[in-house]
């Protein structure tokens, strides 16, 4: 039971975000979103990299890119990013920043030439081992205004409606119950609850209690990480056409803990003190809820890919990656808070809860073409299709209950998302023969429907970097300036007016400096 209760809850918060139209953090999205970075080169040409390949992220997107390879290297790539997360909230602008220190990549390809003077058949074999981060999540974002004319509770009392209190969930209406931020309304024919910021005035309706409002502040603080180990596999055919493979081990850790605070306005309505005195209720100051979230998994995927080379200057690339099958683990506890005047105070904590589930991410398809001009530079173009429409939750166990659960969660998948057409464009001209500019540009479509909030969100990428060549060793250098926008709902209930629930627009802007190290050999 406490199982099914707690994957309940997390259908329900599932649902509160979809109802709202408006978040770009929401699990599903994030399990399947990819951010990916990887070596410096990659990086400055906008992850354009689908028909050149003799890189290693270039075979995270196209494994035929391996095959490209005429020697053997080993290469790694530390970096630094620094973001910063801007919150417009009722016209109140907060902002906040995290830095972090992720590996990119590091790899090792092997290549093998079965006759080193043979052009035709097969003329070398690849072999690459090695890891790409495909996401980071690690930003911290602040949100507040003063006078806010609803509150988190409006939404605990909508869905507490007509449940005993013995009914309520375990990590939301439960715990607000608990904390005496939820009270029955006396004397009424159902189960009604009224919050700790209103009253019943004289016409018998629910009113705030604050007259100026409810000052409100959030603090939304994401950590971890995702990224693939690949075992890749490429054939060189007569220096004109490559193919390869790669067998992908996914890892995901992602950690979210947010914090909501609410003060009622210095002044309250008398009739809101006489009321909840009267019916032995507490007068509330202000309360906090907390949340914290931590889900796990591991999975499995295979890209394959092609590229054809007509004429020395053109390459054509084509990659299909499969859904990534995840195994996934999630751990999720609640807190409340509540600050009485002249009254006791409560903490309340919810159990730790853990569910296990399955999770499949869209397919992609990806096409790719290049231009080579001669010794002087290049320019690269790729085309991805994502149906982020088709991720699906699955259950382990197969039990009915959560079975039906899960079903619904992803029909409301299937009326949330859609499927995206992203670009990537990059350019490379070398100064000299040792030294290289590059620089690239990358556009990725919102993967929600047009009647959602965040069908307005962007999320591109700018780059630019130098590659540097001496002997058998290469530095390359990259900056990336990533820009998104999206939308934050701190509630939502269908009780309350659109105009007094508003969400927050928000900004999150990524500066990332990356430096790959390689040596062929």
């Amino acid at each position: 039971m406490f199982r099914y209760k707690f994957l309940v809850s997390i259908l329900s918060l599932f649902l509160v975000v979809t109802l709202t139209r408006g978040q770009n953090e929401d699990n599903a999205l994030n399990y399947s979103y990819d951010r990916p970075t990887g070596t410096a080169r990659s990086i400055a040409l906008g992850g354009a990299m689908g028909a050149l390949g003799g890189d290693y992220s270039a075979i995270g997107i196209n494994p035929a890119g391996i095959a490209v390879y005429r020697s053997s290297e080993f290469s790694f790539t530390p970096s630094l990013i620094f973001n910063t997360t801007e919150s417009d909230y009722y016209g109140t602008v907060s902002s906040d920043d995290k830095f972090s220190v992720p590996f990119n990549q590091i790899s090792y390809v092997g290549t093998s030439r079965l006759m080193r003077e043979n052009i035709d058949g097969i003329v070398s074999t690849h072999f690459g081992i090695g890891y790409n981060r495909t996401n980071n999540y690690n930003r911290k974002s602040y949100i507040q205004h003063d006078g806010v004319e609803s509150s988190l509770l409006y939404m605990f009392a909508a869905n507490a409606y007509d449940l005993t209190p013995q009914q309520l969930d375990d990590f939301y209406t439960g715990i607000a119950y608990d904390a005496r931020l939820l009270e029955l309304v006396p004397e009424s024919d159902y189960y009604e609850y009224i919050h700790a910021y209103e009253f019943v005035n004289d016409e018998g309706f629910l009113e705030l209690g604050p007259v100026d409002g409810i000052n409100q502040k959030k603090m939304i603080t994401e950590s971890g990480h995702s990224g693939i180990f690949d075992l890749s596999f490429g054939a060189n055919i007569a220096n004109k056409f490559y193919a390869g493979a790669s067998l992908g081990i996914a890892t995901l850790t992602q950690k979210k803990e947010s914090q909501h605070y609410e003060q009622a306005s210095d002044e309250v309505y008398d009739a809101y003190i006489d009321y909840r005195l009267n019916n032995g209720f507490e007068i509330l100051d202000d309360f906090y809820f907390d949340e914290y979230e931590k889900t796990t998994g591991t999975g499995i995927n295979l890209k394959v890919g092609a590229i054809f080379k007509p004429v020395n200057s053109l390459r054509l690339g084509a990659a299909f990656h499969t859904p990534t099958y995840y195994s996934m683990k999630m751990e999720y506890e609640t807190q409340a808070m509540a600050y009485f005047f002249d009254a006791d105070n409560y903490e309340m904590t919810s159990d730790l809860g853990e569910f296990s589930f399955n999770f499949r991410t869209p397919m992609k398809a990806i096409g790719s073409i290049a231009y080579i001009f001669g010794t002087k530079g290049l320019i690269s173009f790729d085309y991805e299709y994502t149906d982020y429409a088709s991720m699906k939750y699955k259950s382990k166990n197969n039990e009915i209950q959560e079975t039906s659960a899960l079903k619904n969660l992803n029909e409301i998948i299937k009326n949330t998302f859609r499927a995206t057409h992203n670009f990537r464009l990059g350019a490379e001209y070398k100064i000299t023969p040792m030294v290289a500019l590059r620089g690239g540009y990358a556009y990725f479509q919102n993967p929600y429907q047009e009647d959602y909030l965040n069908s307005d969100g962007k999320h591109f990428n700018i780059t630019g970097g130098l590659g540097f060549r001496t002997g058998n060793m290469t530095i390359d250098l990259a900056y990336l300036y990533n820009k998104e926008t999206y939308i934050h709902s701190l509630y939502y209930s269908q009780e309350i007016p659109d105009d007094v629930q508003e969400p927050a627009d928000m900004t999150s802007t990524d500066h990332q400096l990356a430096v790959t190290l390689g040596w062929r050999f």
